[in-house]
């Protein structure tokens, strides 16, 4: 281990010690004499009050590690002059600035070391602002994403409207004397995001805010048609929150146009050259959409009447169609009966000379028929006869062999006794009878075949007549009924088409007024809206010359020599009293 001397002290040096503020001014004298310089640093803390503005500043490395820190501050007269400079290039200096300060070293007996500020130089504030906008620009770019929102189409008209904005600003109140009015009207919805600034984390709020809606219009009936950035009125140094890369890509990414309104029309900032509809101040944002709504309105009033005159021409080409086809049925009709009549006429000639001949070979056949059953019948009677004579001549002989052997056992009979002679004559006169009975039965036998024959030859024969002409008649009967049913059928067919049509016309007429007077009733709500005296009430003033008409430009006004201005609360009169081209008052 090693052993160390005792520390020791010179009772000379001791009796020659001095005093602290002694010490200190000595230090003070050598610090005052370093020379003042300009520093590169970022200012980390800033506190202003009216006897002495506080700051202080650090240094950081590559790492973002703190290497340095110092604090000091200036009197009120240099940072009054500081503040004024920074405002009027539209920049303010807030905590997180890199600055580049003039610094003097100061020690104070009393209050320590501390540095004092003499000066900030503004344009490396402005050269800071201006790189992180071009980088921001570069990457925009290098993504492919600088002209994406800018590339969206126009809205046409505006249903829902988001507007981002600080709460309880001037420029809102503006914005939202003209939104309520066509919100009121039913013309369009507006969404209010409360979003401060003027912060550090505005940036990011705002592109939380935007993220909601991002995800909002995703569905079609939460859909917007455009997202407003308004700033609402304050001092133009506060644009440099805006300037960031995070809030840059949101507002390029967004699938809806986004309208900035967040400045003066002096200042015109990173999110105007990004967005799809840069205006330069809250009014001129809201003032864009009530124009687009109004013509919108008149677009849609042109196109109701053009609608109504599209609606008229159809039904008159409806009632010419039905004038036509009511033209073409009655002459189709009286054509197709004329043909059904031609029809009948041919038909009918053709069939007379057909159904004559019929007639006159079934008259034929009738009497070839009846020729030949009276020819038959009298061959059937002559052959009867013969078969009568025939079958008499066959059996004459035989009876009278019979006859010869009755005779001859009667007279047998009588020869052996004559008790018995009336029982045999009985018995003769059966056989006689039986015999010609038997006689008559054969004759009808045989002819009774011959007029059954007959029989059923003439009926088949009537039967044949009178199927002929009857024949002939359904024919024609029903070649009349088909040409009837036929002309009936296309007349009722075009009937109903054309009864169809005519509806068909009719509904679309009225749906097409229907359509009309809702629209008309729109126009005529927005038009109340719109009308000069809602324009007064919202603080406007209109300037009419002596006759009573209004004034639209300044050449107007000097001409005239004594102008009415028309006010919310009643007229005033103006004369002006500028020379031509002198500059307006």
């Amino acid at each position: 281990m090693l052993e160390t001397e005792p520390l020791t002290i010179d009772p000379a040096a001791r009796n020659s010690s001095v005093g602290l503020k002694a010490y200190l001014d000595g230090v003070a004298a050598v610090v005052k004499r370093v020379p003042a310089a300009w520093v590169r640093c970022e200012l980390h803390a800033l506190k202003v009050s009216e006897r002495f503005t506080r700051m202080e500043f650090i240094e950081v490395d590559s790492d973002g590690k703190q290497i340095a820190k110092v604090q000091g501050g200036c009197w009120p007269a240099v940072w009054h002059r500081i503040d004024e400079e920074f405002r009027g290039a539209g920049l303010a200096l807030e905590a997180g600035s890199q600055v580049l300060v003039k610094l003097q070293s100061n020690l104070h007996p009393t209050f320590g070391f501390q540095i004092v500020v003499t000066d900030i130089d503004l344009t490396f504030a402005l050269g800071d602002l201006n790189a992180r906008m071009h980088s921001i620009r570069k990457h925009l770019q290098e993504a492919g994403i600088w002209n994406q929102n800018r590339s969206l189409p126009q809205p046409a008209d505006f249903v829902r409207v988001s507007v981002i904005a600080p709460a309880g600003a001037a420029g809102l109140g503006d914005f939202r004397a003209t939104a309520d009015r066509l919100s009121s009207a039913g013309l369009a919805e507006f969404v209010y995001l409360e979003v401060p600034f003027q912060t550090r984390d505005a940036p990011a709020r705002i592109v939380a805010a935007l993220r909601d809606i991002y995800r909002s219009c995703s569905a079609e009936e939460t859909r917007h048609c455009a997202v407003a950035i308004i700033r609402g009125g304050g001092a133009s140094a506060d644009l440099a929150w805006l300037v960031d890369q995070k809030l840059a890509e949101a507002i390029c990414r967004m699938n809806v146009p986004v309208m900035t309104g967040i400045g003066h029309e002096r200042d015109r900032n990173l999110l105007d050259e990004i967005a799809c509809i840069p205006c330069d101040t809250p009014s001129k944002v809201v003032e864009h959409i009530r124009s687009t709504i109004t013509r919108a309105a008149l677009d849609g009033q042109r196109a109701q009447e053009a609608i109504r005159t599209h609606a008229a021409q159809i039904v008159n080409r409806h009632d010419t169609a039905i004038a036509l086809a009511r033209t073409a049925i009655d002459r189709d009709a009286r054509e197709t009966v004329r043909l059904a009549e031609t029809t009948v006429r041919v038909t009918a000639t053709a069939l007379q000379p057909g159904a004559r001949a019929l007639l006159d070979n079934t008259q034929a056949a009738v009497t070839s028929a009846r020729t030949a059953i009276d020819r038959h019948a009298q061959d059937t009677v002559r052959l009867a006869e013969t078969t009568i004579r025939t079958t008499a001549t066959g059996l004459e002989p035989g009876a009278r062999a019979f006859l010869d052997e009755t005779h001859a056992a009667v007279t047998a009979a009588m020869e052996r006794t004559r008790a018995g002679s009336r029982q045999r004559r009985e018995l003769a006169a059966n056989a006689v009878h039986n015999l010609q009975r038997s006689m008559t039965r054969t004759v009808e036998a045989a002819i009774r075949p011959l007029e059954l024959g007959t029989g059923k030859a003439l009926s088949e024969i009537r039967t044949r007549l009178d199927a002929v002409p009857q024949s002939a008649s359904d024919k024609v009967t029903r070649v009349h009924r088909q040409i009837a049913d036929d002309a009936e059928r296309s007349v009722r067919l075009l009937s109903e088409k054309i009864t169809s049509l005519g509806q068909q016309a009719i509904q679309d007429a009225k749906r097409g007024l229907d359509d009309c007077q809702s629209a008309i009733a729109i126009i005529r709500e927005r038009a109340e809206t719109l009308h000069p005296r809602t324009v007064l009430a919202a603080g406007y003033t209109i300037l009419r010359d002596q006759a009573g008409e209004p004034l639209t430009g300044i050449a107007a006004v000097r001409m005239a020599d004594l102008v009415t201005a028309e006010m919310r609360d009643g007229t005033t009169q103006l004369r002006s009293t500028d020379q031509q081209g002198d500059k307006p008052e």
